[in-house]
């Protein structure tokens, strides 16, 4: 006799694949008429579908407890920001944060500086996922000049990463001086010592070179074997994505910084605008359907 299978899987996939598809189908009035972002709407069925109301997806059933839930969010999130900073970095034009260095320099130096005083180092960085929503879409066409747009895009997929600096310098003056030194000895010299070294030395600047050596050899690689026929169009349209979870991965390997690397390594990627030129019917598409 047949019985249900109510299980955790079987009601998870269920509400994520109605809950998508219903949004597909309203997607477009929802973004463009009433200009309601993607990350909002998914938070408010985030919390109707969760615990704290409709308690169909259980979280803490699946992951067993609260650090584990802490963990799975991390991962996931590590993932989501660093396919979207692939993506941004593709998305500029050519040589852009060479070309528009100066303006960069302004945003990311003394007005990261002021907001980090006035708001704190966690909320200092720009999303760069929110930022799509006034960069994307009939709104942004409309209301935002495309240099504006290309600016926003540039400074949220790089304070992401530039964002550790003033996250560690107050965290390795708490824990060498907060105290009195008594439950770490080596006082305020120390505490500079390994924010220049290991913040700017190993988990900047490292990330910026590892991004920029591994885009670069991904887009020879990819070239050559366009040049070749050697790729499908479809392994050629998602190769940024590959490139994203390689990034974030090897980048979580040695403990640097996979956010900024990821951008670097997208903007390096597209650095001669060959695989921009060649993807930008397809995204294109993708933006209008969205």
């Amino acid at each position: 006799m047949p019985t249900l299978d109510i299980s955790n899987f079987n009601i998870v996939v269920s509400v994520l694949g109605g809950w998508v598809s219903l949004f597909g189908l309203v997607s477009y009035l929802l973004k463009e008429n009433f200009y309601l972002s993607e990350a909002l709407i998914s938070l408010l069925a985030g919390i109707t579908f969760g615990p704290l109301a409709l308690n169909w997806v259980r979280p803490l059933e699946y992951a067993g407890s609260t650090e584990s839930i802490d963990d799975v969010t991390l991962v996931f999130t590590r993932l989501v920001l660093g396919v979207q900073l692939v993506l941004a970095g593709v998305q500029l034009p050519s040589r852009y944060l060479k070309k528009e260095w100066k303006p960069l320099s302004l945003l990311l130096g003394p007005i990261m500086v002021a907001m980090w005083l006035t708001t704190g180092a966690c909320v200092t960085p720009t999303d760069p996922v929110l930022s799509n929503v006034i960069v994307k879409g009939k709104f942004a066409d409309h209301n935002i000049p495309k240099d504006l747009q290309k600016i926003i895009i540039a400074e949220s997929g790089a304070n992401d990463g530039l964002g550790y600096p003033f996250l560690f310098f107050a965290l390795y003056l708490i824990k060498y001086i907060g105290d009195g030194g008594v439950a770490e000895s080596g006082g305020g010299g120390l505490a500079i010592g390994l924010w220049f070294g290991e913040t700017w030395g190993y988990t900047i600047i490292l990330s910026v070179v590892y991004g920029a050596a591994v885009g670069w050899v991904a887009k020879q690689l990819l070239r050559y074997c366009e040049d070749h026929k050697f790729v499908d169009r479809e392994s050629f349209l998602v190769f940024a994505l590959s490139l994203a979870l390689f990034i974030t991965g090897t980048c979580g390997l040695i403990g640097s910084d996979d956010i900024l690397a990821c951008f670097i390594a997208g903007n390096v990627f597209t650095w001669d605008d060959w695989f921009r030129l060649a993807t930008l019917d397809e995204y294109a598409l993708t933006q209008t359907h969205d």
